[in-house]
């Protein structure tokens, strides 16, 4: 049996589509999380994704919306979050070091890693760095 076709969530399209009644150019995010939510694809991200996330949204917009929106992301059915775990982590490190120019986080490199364990061509971001590394992303934002 196959898989249906999975997108990951990472944080910067997460953060955008949570931002967008403060931010006009956020709405494309927001429009495309509707799009994924409504179409029935899977929907992948990580616990670093999750903490990332909550931190970048306490930071924005204060406790209780960030409390709110994660609450959101945790409980939605659809949201497959995986544990990442000191072997992930580990690789994480490796991943980054293989890279040494670059300005990657330990959650993308980990998020990039967790895409290609599980055959994910695409991330819901605003990231040019998964471009960088072959990944597709929605929204198109011309990057």
């Amino acid at each position: 049996m196959t898989q249906r076709p999975a997108v990951f969530l990472d944080t910067s399209g997460l953060f955008a589509a949570a931002g967008h009644r403060t931010a006009g150019a956020d709405e494309p995010a927001r429009r495309a999380l509707d799009r994924l939510l409504a179409s029935g694809t899977r929907l992948v991200t990580s616990d670093l994704v999750v903490a990332e996330f909550h931190g970048l949204t306490l930071g924005r917009f204060g406790p209780a919306v960030a409390l709110g929106a994660t609450r959101l992301l945790l409980q939605t059915p659809r949201v497959e979050i995986g544990a990442t775990g000191a072997d992930r982590l580990q690789a994480g490190l490796t991943f980054l070091a293989a890279r040494p120019g670059r300005r990657l986080s330990m959650a993308d490199a980990v998020s990039m890693l967790l895409m290609r364990e599980h055959g994910i061509e695409t991330a819901f971001t605003l990231d040019d760095d998964f471009r960088a590394e072959g990944f597709a992303t929605i929204p198109d934002l011309g990057f």
